[in-house]
């Protein structure tokens, strides 16, 4: 468990780093998002909670003031738990688990 958690701060580091090389304003990592109040959301991998935080938020991808914010996940398409389908598929049911 550490050694994924460990991967995936490191990508997530990696990532808030080269959004920085790329001109991008703003970054953040881990920032926290604004607390739900009423809303309802139809994907069953929205978190609620009021402490919810995404991996790395940066201003300036797409235009100077539009605000990326990025959720990263990390898998071992190697691992034996995922070894009965194709990488393509995998990648897909990972996309899925996110929706």
């Amino acid at each position: 468990y550490q050694r994924r958690v460990r991967g995936h701060n490191q990508i997530r580091d990696l990532t808030a780093n080269l959004l920085e090389q790329a001109g991008c304003k703003d970054i953040v990592v881990e920032p926290h998002l604004l607390p739900i109040t009423v809303e309802e959301f139809p994907l069953r991998s929205t978190i609620t909670a009021d402490n919810a935080r995404l991996d790395v938020s940066a201003r300036g991808v797409w235009s100077p003031m539009e605000k990326l914010f990025l959720d990263i996940r990390v898998f071992n398409a190697r691992a034996r738990s995922n070894t009965r389908l194709s990488i393509e598929k995998e990648l897909e049911k990972q996309e899925d688990q996110k929706l």
